[in-house]
């Protein structure tokens, strides 16, 4: 395929993005038989049995799918305890006993260790409360070979490749905060075992520096993977530990290969800077005069179909069972074309707007801040937007403060915010979304109006809607 044909074959398949509902599945029905299927989570973080109905859940989904194999990003025991992760082993070999389906099919395990399953006794005891003497005998770190082999039946390796149905998988289990040693070499040493043009998969648990949700996100490597990975167009990447949403189109990226978000199946953490977050890892106290968000009910994970011609990623959550939002679709060959890259699809993204006659209005009483501290507070209400009322959903929302000073207006305060059920599908959205202001973060005797613009994760903003104005005297 030329560089024409395959800008022209990218953009009719990349476009499907774009489809609703009926309109994507009729386009699927043109990719012909599908080559493999594949479940994708991360970060499920099994703490107690009460964890286990949802992981369940998501395997008999994926089960129900027809999948070929489940990926694991990392993050599988919460505590680095043997016995949490022997309820992980305990529930798929429930779903999949065998590591088989019930027409018959072998279903593969892709799962590697994160951060969280590989600590040793004093690191447990350090951070949770555990007995000594049950951490000295359940920590997986200094016996995760052992312990792989006795609950996963297979060999544990640093590194490690499968076959899927004549698609490989590397597997690379979490060694340290930078990244991952020896991995260099082991490319180098399966060189004949990789293909040059069909797509192969990699997993590991921390995101290569600067591809996925970055340069925002934390949790990134650094950098020495995504340098080798730039060697091999026709990879494709499933990394964790950022709990980043699905709904944020940032989650996939495209650049000399393709690097992929797994989000969390325990629970999603938003980017900071919004008034109903902090930055992950901040020790000041972020000034808020909202709670922080708490995404629990955020489970999300991918269905992933490859076909001759593409990878559809199906984006869903397992706690309300619906997609997230389209599929995403990465079109094939993998040649280091990038139609998935941040810059053309930002370029191309379309900005969010309100419905007409959407309103903003305004309610005042006295409350608290995040940390308790009794304030006058404005609270500033507005509808969310969705696509299926206007086209374009909303990534979040920018709330200004305006007055009049003498014989112009100006912005005195500027805020982001999240939607209560951005992370979720849309019908989980539609509650009204709010930005809250202290009357002390506000300037005295200047009439007042508050202005709303929706925006898109690629910051493109929706034209303003804005509430009545304040008189001077109601902000003495």
């Amino acid at each position: 395929m030329n560089r024409r044909s395959f800008l022209q074959h990218s953009a009719a398949v990349a476009g499907a993005m774009c489809l609703d509902l009926p309109a994507f599945a009729e386009k699927v029905a043109t990719f012909g038989q599908p080559r493999l299927k594949m479940g994708i989570i991360s970060d499920i973080h099994i703490r107690t049995k009460e964890n286990l109905p949802i992981l369940q859940h998501t395997f008999e989904y994926f089960r129900d799918n027809g999948v070929d194999g489940v990926i694991i990003a990392g993050d599988l025991a919460d505590w680095s305890l043997e016995s949490q992760l022997e309820w992980v082993a305990q529930t798929w070999y429930k779903v999949f006993p065998k590591d088989k389906a019930p027409d018959g099919r072998h279903v593969e395990k892709v799962f590697v260790y994160g951060n969280h399953d590989i600590k040793t006794p004093e690191m447990i005891l350090k951070k949770y409360d555990v007995t000594k003497e049950k951490a000295e005998k359940e920590a997986i770190g200094p016996r995760r070979a052992e312990i792989w082999k006795k609950l996963f039946k297979e060999k544990w390796a640093p590194i490690y490749i499968k076959d899927i149905k004549g698609y490989k998988f590397i597997g690379a289990h979490f060694a340290n905060w930078q990244n991952i040693p020896g991995l260099e070499e082991f490319f180098a040493a399966h060189e004949k075992d990789l293909p040059k043009v069909k797509p192969f998969f990699y997993v590991q648990h921390m995101h290569p520096k600067d591809t996925c949700s970055a340069p925002w996100t934390w949790g990134q490597d650094d950098g020495t993977t995504t340098k080798l990975f730039g060697n091999y167009p026709n990879l494709v990447t499933f990394t964790g530990h950022s709990h980043t949403s699905l709904t944020d189109e940032r989650t996939i990226w495209q650049g000399k290969f393709t690097s992929v978000g797994t989000a969390s199946l325990s629970y999603i953490f938003p980017f900071g800077g919004r008034e109903n977050t902090h930055p992950c890892g901040s020790k000041e106290k972020e000034p808020s005069q909202m709670k922080d968000f708490k995404g629990k009910d955020g489970k999300h994970g991918q269905l992933m179909t490859v076909y001759d011609d593409c990878i559809t990623l199906q984006r869903h959550e397992f706690v309300y069972d619906q997609d997230l939002a389209d599929n995403w679709i990465i079109p094939l060959p993998l040649t280091g074309e990038a139609p998935l890259a941040f810059e053309p699809r930002a370029k191309a993204a379309k900005a969010p707007q309100f419905a007409p006659g959407d309103k903003v209005t305004l309610t005042r009483a006295e409350g608290k801040d995040r940390y308790g501290k009794k304030e006058k507070q404005i609270t500033v209400h507005f509808p969310t937007v969705l696509r299926k009322r206007t086209g374009v959903r909303a990534f979040d929302y920018e709330v200004q403060a305006e007055i009049t000073d003498v014989d112009h207006t100006k912005i005195v305060c500027t805020k982001r915010v999240f939607s209560y059920g951005f992370y979720l599908a849309e019908s989980q959205d539609e509650k009204e979304a709010i930005c809250v202001f202290a009357q002390s973060e506000l300037p005295k005797n200047r009439r007042l109006r508050f202005i709303v613009r929706p925006v898109e994760c690629f910051g493109k903003k929706g034209d303003p809607i804005y509430s009545e104005w304040l008189s001077a005297d109601s902000m003495v």
